[in-house]
């Protein structure tokens, strides 16, 4: 019975070790709601960003500019999770978005430090929908 019990809080552990590791709900909302001021205090100090035809990485200050004009020039309507998944300490999002008079697929990947998740890779792209 100990065994069992044993067994069963390590199964449960790991399943809350896991969910941890999402994409934080705080990024996600940032991004449903256009908030790029909350969105850019996740940026890591480079941050590879696409959105539309600019793509490299850029330096925090840089993806905070380029994202702010972004999300002025395009509110969101719409916003979905279609897809999250987790490796070690890294987790992405996939998502859809209606902004402006657009549809765009959003892909966010975050790393896990050991104090909160920080954005290594933003891809904000036209979709065919």
């Amino acid at each position: 019975m100990k065994t069992l019990i044993s067994f069963l809080m390590l199964i449960c552990s790991f399943g809350i070790v896991s969910a941890q590791q999402d994409v934080s709900d705080n990024i996600l909302n940032a991004l449903a709601g256009g908030d790029a001021v909350t969105l850019s205090s996740f940026f890591n100090d480079n941050v590879e960003l696409v959105v539309g035809a600019t793509n490299d990485v850029f330096s925090k200050q840089q993806a905070t500019g380029i994202i702010s004009d972004f999300f002025r020039r395009n509110k969101v309507s719409s916003f979905q999770v279609l897809h999250k998944g987790t490796k070690d300490t890294s987790a992405f999002s996939i998502c859809t978005m209606k902004a402006g008079n657009a549809s765009y697929r959003v892909y966010v990947l975050v790393r896990k430090t050991s104090t909160r998740q920080l954005i290594q890779q933003l891809r904000i792209e036209s979709s065919n929908d």
